[in-house]
């Protein structure tokens, strides 16, 4: 005969087991359920991307994108960037391009779950029609030039083992969706055989409840907690966006599952408690006992003030997503509470087995498990993300150049005034710039730096930041109204001026930016553009720059962010000419900047005056490649230090296909030797537009008797 107490001890341990093959039964039937409704099908795959596209952080991505894709086969709408992105935006937003997308979107998922898989494609054709339609109402000019056959292409190579794992996984869940919902009917039915085989009914119950209500809190979890980890691992702020908007597209839905599975599993433990333990007051003393109470074993205690503080830095670092962690958790706790009253409401209709003592009631292990796993979870993804958002910077590496002078060691022992500079004119403007109209860099300033690019001519001016925009103080400098009217063009003028007048609201304090002619059509901050001269000087120390500035801004105002950036630390202080340092004594004594303004310079002795003896200049108005000229234009006819302007100018819209013809090697060579013999100068600056395309830097070096500079192998 079989001993009872033997009896109970193997009922006990068949309902603990029960209950733990019915929680992971009953997560695996979700996963597959979900992910294979969501994941698996083509068309709903498509659909959640589509639907992606509503969140604004997507579409910009998507929309940078695709206006990439046409200035690469349209160069010379470089100018009207910002106008693209801005059209480009809206046909990402609209329906024909998302009748487009689906189709190609189908097509990459099938490739995603073929066992071939290598690398992601995802071509869109016929966008560039969408375009040119949009775009006519801006400029029909413009609209012209966009290519109808356009067809950008998102392209993810060498990432072979991810998606090879990507379509594994996608493999596995199609092949078990179909048995989703029998895994959830497996799931209830070993559950509520626990509860009936067990000894200790209600202890089982409530062990079942637990164990379901942390499935559903973990599945609730599971959409902030990936966006936080997709935001954390992107290093590219506009890339983790637009990973966020696309997890939300297809995992949102998710939160709304756990909910229900929560609030099931929330039900069904709550009629198991006793009264005792389920009434308002004892949930408000047991939740602040969970948080504030000391724990006895020291692990314990270090797990609890380890998720404090952990809960707190992730307040501090990520402010939105705690924001709605934090909400969440306000909805469940008020749902208990809720669940709290409605018990004491049917607690009179209960059988008499209802008024049992709190003390024969015991969260089974199982359950504590589940509380444990969500715990650990929580903590180590908020972990995880910490740690990748506060991740170190790399280490400053200081290049070595083998005692050479801006790469060679010839030029150390020859004076400023004998060497040549590869320059950039309107160096601040780039098409990286996604808010710069009409651009004449490809690059920004580091880009510029790291292509080799030695002078850099910026225009400084005052202004007020409305909105996103910054409004030009033109009253700070009273030439600047005659000056950039003729610089920049009656058609940029009238844009700028249409900019302006929009600009309503409650400006910001007065700044100094880096724009041309107006910063309503494009402005960066000078301080931050400084630092990044500075943080070129640190890695590279046998540099030496120099700055021009047409400056539209007071030279103490520009003093100041010199100061501020730090840059004023490698400024050169002493005079120029008519005895000139050597570069070698420019590195030697740390001022390896040579700051130049071109109109005013009172008050700052670092800062030399241009047109009074220091600069001779070329003019700068080229319609053609055949109109370029040698002779003087301002300054006086022969100078300390001679600058080439070397562009064709297209006002308002510099166009790189210029560029692709007067910045090869061997016609700014020509250009330059040929202004050397007219003028007896020396080029010392030669300024181009789109410095990225051609091969200024290589003309400099030609130019200083230098072989060419060795290809990285």
């Amino acid at each position: 005969m079989v001993h009872p107490r033997s009896v109970r001890r193997w009922s006990r341990w068949l309902a603990a087991t029960l209950v733990g093959v019915g929680l992971i039964v009953l997560v695996l039937s979700l996963f597959m359920l979900y992910v294979g409704r969501i994941l698996v099908r083509d068309d709903t795959f498509a659909d959640r991307v589509t639907q992606s596209l509503d969140d604004p952080d997507v579409a910009e991505f998507v929309a940078l994108r695709i206006t990439d894709a046409v200035i690469t086969q349209q160069p010379d709408l470089t100018a009207i960037r910002p106008i693209l992105v801005v059209v480009t935006r809206g046909v990402v937003g609209s329906e024909p391009f998302r009748a487009l997308v689906r189709s190609p979107l189908r097509q990459a998922h099938r490739a995603l779950l073929s066992s071939t898989a290598e690398n992601i494609l995802l071509a869109v054709p016929d966008v560039g029609v969408l375009i040119r339609e949009s775009l006519k109402a801006v400029g029909p000019a413009a609209a012209e030039r966009v290519p109808e056959r356009l067809q950008p292409v998102l392209r993810v190579e060498g990432a072979a083992p991810a998606v090879r794992a990507a379509g594994r996984v996608l493999g596995i869940a199609s092949l078990l969706r179909p048995y989703g919902r029998l895994g959830l009917l497996i799931a209830v039915i070993c559950l509520t055989a626990a509860i009936v085989v067990s000894p200790k009914r209600r202890t089982t119950m409530l062990s079942a409840g637990v164990g379901v209500s942390t499935v559903g809190v973990v599945l609730a979890l599971a959409v902030p907690a990936g966006r936080v980890l997709a935001t954390a691992v992107i290093p590219e702020a506009g890339a983790a966006d637009a990973a966020s908007g696309l997890w939300l597209a297809f995992f949102g839905p998710l939160r709304v599952a756990g909910i229900v599975v929560g609030v099931v599993g929330v039900a069904v433990a709550m009629a198991a408690m006793p009264l005792q333990v389920v009434k308002p007051s004892a949930l408000r003393s047991g939740l602040w006992e969970l948080i504030s109470h000391r724990r006895e074993r020291t692990i314990e205690e270090v797990g609890r003030v380890s998720a404090i503080g952990l809960a707190g830095l992730f307040a501090l670092f990520a402010p939105g997503v705690a924001l709605s962690v934090a909400m969440v958790v306000s909805g469940a706790i008020l749902l208990l509470f809720a669940f709290a009253d409605v018990r004491q409401l049917v607690q009179p209709y209960l059988p008499t087995a209802a008024h049992d003592s709190a003390e024969d009631i015991r969260v089974a292990p199982v359950a504590m498990v589940g509380i444990r796993v969500v715990v650990m979870l929580a903590v180590g993804v908020g972990a995880a993300a910490l740690l990748l958002r506060m991740r170190p910077q790399p280490d400053v590496v200081v290049v070595a150049s083998g005692g050479g002078c801006n790469g060679a060691v010839e030029l150390c022992e020859r004076p400023l005034n004998r060497v040549v500079f590869p320059g950039a004119h309107n160096a601040m403007g780039s098409a990286m710039n996604p808010a710069w109209l009409f651009p004449n860099q490809d690059l920004d300033i580091p880009g510029l730096l790291g292509r080799g690019v030695r002078a850099f001519l910026l225009d400084p001016y005052l202004g007020n930041r409305i909105g996103s925009h910054v409004k030009t103080d033109f009253d700070a400098v009273p030439h600047a109204n005659r000056k950039i009217a003729e610089v920049i063009g009656e058609e940029a003028w009238a844009a700028g001026m249409r900019v302006r007048e929009q600009l309503v609201g409650e400006p910001g304090p007065r700044n100094i930016y880096l724009c041309h002619g107006f910063c309503e059509l494009g402005a960066i901050p000078l301080v931050p553009a400084l630092r990044s001269f500075v943080d070129f000087l640190v890695t590279h120390p046998d540099e030496v720059l120099i700055l021009d500035f047409e400056d539209y801004a007071p030279p103490g105002d520009i003093a100041k962010a010199f100061e501020e950036s730090g840059l004023l630390a490698y400024v050169y202080r002493d005079s120029l000419g008519p005895t000139w340092p050597t570069l070698g004594e420019m590195v030697a004594s740390g001022g390896r900047v040579v700051v130049i303004g071109e109109y005013e310079v009172t008050g700052v002795p670092w800062m030399h005056l241009a047109w009074e003896g220091l600069l001779a200049e070329t003019p700068y108005t080229f319609p053609t490649p055949e109109d370029f000229s040698c002779r003087p234009n301002r300054g006086t006819p022969r100078g300390g230090l001679f600058l080439i302007n070397h562009w064709i100018e297209t006002t308002p819209t510099p166009r790189p296909s210029n560029a692709r013809i007067v910045n090869q090697q061997d016609v700014i060579v020509g250009r330059a030797r040929q202004c050397q013999r007219e003028r007896r100068m020396l080029p010392n600056v030669i300024a181009v537009d789109f410095a990225g395309i051609g091969d200024v830097v290589g003309a400099a070096r030609v130019l200083n008797g230098l072989p060419p500079q060795p290809k990285p192998r």
